[in-house]
């Protein structure tokens, strides 16, 4: 089990800080992904902040009514994800092997949605070919 943070999220393109207006979650609930967990005013938008993780909340660091910028931390949550380097080298590994079925399902026909502006290397050695 690792421990994650919860921080205050940009609402808006100009929006620099908000206020906690209502906690939805206790310490000690369990919460889902994407499940909110507070309230938020600022002066544009009255909005829920949702959880990024699933998981058990630990501690609410701030009180209802309290307002924080953008990226202060407003929580815990204590995850199921592994910790460390395991969690890593699998994110790692996926992306590698994604990577690795694109470039061998790639043809020429599908060449047609990245044309402009890339370079591709031809299934054949030595020879590429610059789309415009």
């Amino acid at each position: 089990m690792s421990t994650k943070n919860i921080t205050m999220p940009q609402l808006g393109e100009s929006v620099t800080e908000g206020t906690i207006s209502r906690w939805l979650v206790q310490s000690g609930d369990h919460v889902n992904k994407y499940d909110p967990l507070a309230e938020v005013m600022t002066d544009k938008v009255n909005a829920e902040i949702p959880s990024s993780f699933t998981g058990t909340i630990e501690q609410l660091l701030v009180e209802e009514g309290t307002t924080l910028a953008v990226g202060e931390t407003i929580c815990t949550i204590k995850t199921d994800e592994a910790d460390g380097e395991d969690s890593n080298e699998t994110t790692v590994e996926k992306k590698r092997i994604k990577r690795r079925l694109f470039y061998d399902n790639f043809d020429i026909r599908s060449a047609a949605i990245y044309r402009k502006n890339k370079v591709f290397t031809s299934r054949f050695k030595n020879v590429s070919r610059t789309w415009h």
